[in-house]
């Protein structure tokens, strides 16, 4: 055989490896680059069959050649069991990764695995088109879907650039040259911003089949649905639209009564108790199925609140929560705050704050709540948050800031108190949740500077609303962690990679295979 046409089988497998290099690469063009790899691979191939063809005639018509056939068969049936092992492993549920950042940076949030759930069983077929003038910006959200890739997602996407398409930027109305849009079925929601927690909310978004209405009350002192002051709710407001709810603030009595397309009413942080006509609108509401977010500061006078929500089992207490003066936290951040730390780990809200033990929410003007287990409707009240013993005391009987100019000890009170509670029951065939804190301040703009504080009023919310699985918190803020490598080091481990460590592979698989021929 002509050993000078040697090159052209070593040549094909090179011309394979590079183009498979490049398919996964680009992954929209991956099986063009697949083909043409493939294609060359083949062709020189037989270019060298044809070229040798003499040499290979005259190799098979050597006397050991028939011997040698049922070796070769062999090895050609080793081959074919090679590559199917290689095929069989190559799928994504055989892959095993180790997420050795320092602040697992390259592991979803469960949230972001409960989106990915949630799809993968309504078997959804979700189809991202993703827009890039910036090469940057792209391979962060090629870094970034991959992660949901890996754990099963099943994406179809497709990278365009709106330059070289102009036309498909168009049809789809582009307002950024960076946008990647999700779509599953009717719905369609699009993201400028590459982060897991825009993704993670573009999938919640494309999921929920209707928005559901979710009004605030107003008119008894609470803080603006849309005011961008401390205490107004527009980035919670903000929170509940990402994850696809419809928003809006009502008077009840303007509107005499709680709106019909109502699935949720929030009040949130009254200055004043409602009128004996809203505590009639509240249980009409919740007679017909309607849910209850109660979030009720301490020292506000709440008696027909108070008297609606202990109907289904929760009371409001007149006391007020702080921390132990010579606690260090309460230099830091006030003596009016309350930590929550003590979650249940069964409730759907709180279950993941309990698998978490670091996790802590911090309340501000806290009173405490209590479960009243013979309540006329028969609700079942879970007790899902509670202060740390050994930080917060209670002060008892206070209605009103007088009340905490004279404190005797006898009103003083440590340990670990509920502050927030939640019931279930049936009102007639349909199924009710309430849910009542202690606290509004953590779900005001303020707070909800927080993720933390964010995630439990979504979590509320999606439970109240039985979203049950986009119940989750999200990952913890990462610090960016680098490897520096000196311009010598680099220059050894690329001296290592492409020529030592071949070298060593090489020598010693000759000096084995000469061994054998010695023997």
């Amino acid at each position: 055989m002509r050993t000078g046409l040697f090159i052209l089988p070593f040549l094909s497998v090179f011309i394979a490896a590079f183009f498979a290099t490049l398919s996964s690469s680009f992954a929209a063009q991956a099986l063009i680059f697949k083909s043409i790899g493939w294609g060359l691979a083949i062709g020189l191939l037989a270019l060298w069959g044809w070229l040798d063809r003499a040499g290979f005639k005259k190799f098979f018509a050597r006397k050991g050649a028939k011997y040698g056939a049922s070796s070769g068969a062999i090895l050609v049936m080793a081959i074919g069991v090679f590559i199917g092992i290689s095929v069989l492993t190559s799928r994504p549920r055989f892959d095993k990764t180790f997420d050795l950042s320092r602040d697992k940076a390259n592991t979803l949030s469960d949230q972001s695995v409960k989106a990915i759930e949630t799809l993968t069983k309504n078997g959804g077929d979700l189809k991202i088109s993703a827009f890039f003038l910036d090469q940057a910006q792209e391979q962060t959200f090629r870094d970034l879907i991959g992660l949901y890739l890996a754990r099963g997602a099943k994406f179809g996407v497709e990278y365009i650039n709106p330059q070289k398409d102009p036309t498909r930027a168009m049809a789809e109305k582009l307002t950024s040259g960076n946008t990647v849009i999700f779509k599953l079925g009717n719905q369609e929601n699009r993201v400028t911003t590459f982060t897991e927690e825009k993704v993670t909310n573009a999938l919640v978004a494309v999921l929920k089949t209707g928005a559901k209405k979710i009004y605030f009350t107003k008119g008894h002192g609470e803080g603006q649905l849309t005011g961008q002051e401390a205490s107004g709710y527009e980035m919670i407001s903000q929170e509940l639209k990402n994850n696809r709810y419809d928003v809006a603030d009502v008077n009840l009595l303007d509107a005499g009564k709680v709106p019909d397309d109502a699935a949720v009413l929030v009040i949130a942080g009254p200055k004043y108790d409602f009128k004996d006509t809203e505590a009639k609108f509240l249980n009409d509401f919740v007679s017909k199925g309607g849910s209850v977010l109660a979030l009720i500061d301490a020292m506000t006078p709440v008696t027909n609140i108070n008297s609606a929500i202990s109907k289904y089992g929760i009371s409001f207490n007149n006391d007020f929560m702080i921390l132990r003066p010579d606690d260090p936290r309460a230099q830091l951040l006030g003596q009016n705050n309350a930590i929550v730390g003590d979650f249940d780990e069964f409730s759907p809200i709180t279950k993941d704050f309990a698998r978490k033990s670091n996790v802590a929410v911090l309340f501000q003007n806290t009173r405490t709540v209590s479960e009243i287990t013979d309540n006329i409707s028969k609700f079942k009240v879970s007790l899902i948050g509670k202060t740390t013993g050994e930080t917060t005391v209670r002060v008892k009987n206070t209605g009103s800031a007088s009340d905490l100019k004279k404190i005797t000890e006898d009103r003083i009170e440590q340990g670990s108190f509920a502050v927030m509670a939640a019931a279930t029951g049936k009102v007639g065939e349909k199924d009710v949740r309430i849910a009542a804190y202690g606290s509004s301040q953590f779900a005001s703009n303020h707070g909800a500077q927080t993720a933390e504080h964010r995630d439990l009023f979504v979590n509320t919310l999606s439970w109240l609303t039985q979203d049950d699985d986009f119940i989750a918190i999200r990952p913890q803020d990462t610090t960016k962690s680098t490897l520096s490598l000196a311009s010598g080091s680099a220059t050894l481990n690329l001296l290592f990679i492409s020529y030592i460590y071949p070298f060593i592979f090489l020598a010693v698989g000759a000096f084995y295979w000469l061994r054998r021929k010695q023997a």
